[in-house]
């Protein structure tokens, strides 16, 4: 354990500048999302999801080249002495993998925040187990099902290309491994969809306690018109449970494939 300690600190001092850059670009998110004043209550909303959808993929994008620098520092000689050390290939790979998943979740957590303030600034009054749906439960789901396994493969695919050095005759290999990819997800995400709602549906929102506010000095049937759309069955909003937990299952996988190739490689 001491030794995951360790490697993980070593994973923060080199990815601290990424991960504190990348949640203080948040600030300007919400920035310009309270910089947002249309007149329609629905297209304020609309371009602020907007934004928020923006920063989530700029977001994922960001942490996929953090946790891709690997080929690059081993090349440059900044793993010299630690691939020589003790630690076993699952254990830089682990420690690797886990600041990256700190990172979005907290990412991720902020911008339900976000979410739970501009759908708060549309006249929306939630339960506070509505509030926690929208800060936990619906990131949580969405980091496990897709950004943890494109992590995972981001992961592998640069263990991969650093440990064979794909290049010059060797690249094919790599290039397989890349143009691949949308094939592959596509057909996970084909079985997915066959096994889906076997299991009972996770709770992304609870709308049971959701009520329209009348926003001040709005009186007219129009505006109360305008947010009808946001007015739910008090129902839960149910996601299949089968991607969460498949997608999970693939991530440990393609991280113990990961881990092994390190072992041979550097061990």
């Amino acid at each position: 354990m001491k030794r995951f300690k360790t490697l993980l600190w070593l994973e923060y001092r080199r990815s601290r500048v990424w991960a504190a850059a990348l949640i203080g670009s948040l600030a300007f998110w919400a920035w310009g999302m309270h910089q947002v004043q249309f007149a329609e209550i629905g297209e304020r909303l609309g371009v602020r999801a907007g934004l928020l959808t923006g920063a989530a993929l700029i977001g994922v994008l960001v942490l996929c080249l953090m946790i891709g620098r690997i080929r690059g520092e081993t090349r440059q000689g900044q793993y010299q002495v630690l691939l020589l050390s003790p630690p076993s290939g699952y254990l830089h790979v682990l420690a690797r993998f886990t600041f990256a998943l700190i990172t979005v979740l907290v990412y991720a957590v902020i911008i339900g925040g976000l979410a739970w303030w501009a759908v708060s600034q549309a006249g929306v009054i939630l339960t506070a187990g509505s509030v926690g749906d929208i800060l936990f439960s619906v990131p949580l789901y969405l980091v496990g099902t897709v950004v943890a396994p494109l992590l995972a493969w981001t992961l592998l695919l640069m263990v991969f290309i650093s440990a064979y050095r794909v290049s010059g005759p060797g690249w094919v290999p790599g290039v397989v491994m890349v143009l691949g990819t949308p094939f592959l997800f596509r057909w996970i995400g084909e079985w997915i969809v066959r096994v889906s709602y076997t299991l009972p549906g996770w709770r992304m929102l609870n709308t049971f306690g959701i009520q329209m506010a009348h926003s001040e000095g709005a009186t007219s049937m129009a505006h109360s018109e305008e947010i009808q759309f946001l007015i739910l069955n008090g129902e839960y909003i149910g996601a299949p449970q089968e991607p969460l937990w498949i997608m999970l299952a693939i991530t440990v996988v393609l991280l113990l494939i990961a881990g092994r190739i390190w072992q041979e490689v550097e061990g």
